[in-house]
């Protein structure tokens, strides 16, 4: 999470119209994607549920546009919940948020 400090993940990017913001909260996407603590990222589905909801499809995987946004908001509504899962773990310490996630 440190490494995201330097840009303002708090914007709503109010003044911008609503497509235009959903773009915006995915390239903040990939910039948090990019700079990711890899250790922090354990499960190797849920890397890739992220990855194919951030960047465009290629080839015969190719998204149908009707679903392109759909599963952009739910990529940078998951992706910004686990920004602050990852934030509070570096406030209480991994083995705290472990078993808060994985034992209930």
């Amino acid at each position: 999470m440190s490494r995201m400090r330097g840009s303002d993940t708090s914007d709503t990017l109010s003044e911008c119209h609503l497509d235009d913001r959903l773009w915006g909260y995915a390239i903040r996407g990939s910039e948090f994607w990019r700079n990711r603590d890899r250790d922090a990222w354990r499960d190797p589905v849920l890397s890739q549920l992220f990855k194919m909801g951030i960047f465009d499809w290629e080839g015969e995987d190719k998204l149908m546009h009707q679903a392109k946004q759909a599963v952009r908001v739910g990529t940078a509504t998951s992706l910004r919940i686990w920004m602050r899962v990852l934030e509070i773990q570096e406030r209480v310490g991994p083995a705290v948020v472990e078993r808060w996630l994985f034992n209930n």
